[in-house]
């Protein structure tokens, strides 16, 4: 008895629960940058917690090379008695939090700070008061080494790549459209086609790589030959950079309608994303997530939101149609 004690204190010593899952999230990502962003960790310290638990085990569970890391057969090995510790703990927590048949808690949101700002935000009051119980916490993915208060997570994206079990759900069409200011396109011009483009001052976002067969290339070649480029990874600081007459920019066609400065450019969308809804399935059990679940497809429902269809609407169309009380729009917060 006091030998098997002696050895399950030296396994503890070897193992610690949170370095085998820093330990799967490189695995998984391949990458350490990319697993300290998933984490909400610094790289410094992801690679630390590697090299501590390589050390404890005396053998090497990563290879680095030019494109990331990958496994060893040691790791390998790890990684394939690991995952189902993963699963094992992630069962437990989501059986506990099926128990909480109240909605209440906190429940996070990952989305596109772009959607977060202009879609989501001005209808947290009504969600507010109709759920007074659930706090949400917003993440626009802007700031990681400052991570929100963590709750039960569901995201919006855009990319599908290694979901693995979880529910993928489409959301909405985002349709995007040439866009400036009058002042803009009254000092410059208003280009007749999307190669005059090339000739204006524009306004871009980094984050053009996912679905990029939506987009048309002839705006991509556009933005890219413009002699005045301004980029940003913030859909919010790149609006409103537009707004202040910065330059041409693709913007989602709901965020076009939302202020009376802008005006569109052309006559049909220059790209079509679908967004996606994203969770795992023991998510929807739980009463907090299952009602921002609910309000979520409510906030984006294609049949009473006429920018989230897929059929592309024109902006201009969307304040016709709420005439005629076909569709709905909510107006810009002013």
């Amino acid at each position: 008895m006091a030998s098997d004690k002696k050895l399950d204190n030296r396994a503890t010593e070897r193992f610690d629960w949170s370095d085998i899952k820093t330990f799967l999230q490189v695995a998984e990502s391949g990458s350490i940058n990319s697993a300290a962003r998933a984490l909400k960790m610094s790289q410094p310290t992801v690679s630390q917690n590697i090299r501590d638990l390589e050390q404890r085990l005396n053998t090497q569970l990563f290879v680095r090379n030019a494109a990331g890391v990958e496994l060893t057969q040691a790791g390998a090995l790890l990684r394939e008695r690991a995952l189902p510790m993963q699963r094992a703990a992630q069962t437990i927590d989501y059986m506990l939090r099926e128990l909480d048949d109240k909605p209440e808690g906190r429940v996070k949101i990952a989305a596109p700070d772009g959607i977060l700002s202009f879609w989501l935000a001005p209808r947290v009051p009504a969600f507010q008061d109709s759920n007074p119980g659930i706090a949400l916490s917003l993440d626009g993915g802007l700031w990681p080494a400052h991570p929100l208060q963590s709750g039960l997570d569901i995201s919006l994206q855009y990319d599908q790549a290694a979901l693995g079990d979880r529910v993928v759900e489409p959301l909405a069409t985002v349709h995007y459209i040439a866009v400036a200011t009058r002042r803009y396109l009254e000092k410059h011009g208003t280009p007749q086609n999307l190669a005059e483009l090339a000739t204006h001052r524009t306004v871009h976002h980094v984050a053009v790589q996912q679905q990029k067969d939506t987009w048309d290339s002839r705006a991509e070649a556009a933005r890219t030959l413009s002699a005045y480029n301004i980029e940003s990874n913030s859909s919010s600081a790149m609006t409103f950079a537009v707004l202040s007459d910065a330059g041409i920019s693709f913007l989602p066609t709901f965020v076009a309608a939302m202020f009376d400065d802008l005006e569109t450019i052309g006559e049909t969308s220059v790209a079509a994303p679908v967004l996606y809804l994203v969770y795992d399935p023991r998510v929807a059990k739980v009463a907090r997530c299952e009602a921002v679940l609910a309000w979520l497809r409510e906030a984006f429902d294609p049949a009473t939101n006429p920018w989230s269809q897929s059929d592309f609407v024109h902006p201009r169309e969307f304040t016709s149609n709420n005439r005629a009380g076909r569709l709905r729009f909510t107006p810009p917060i002013t």
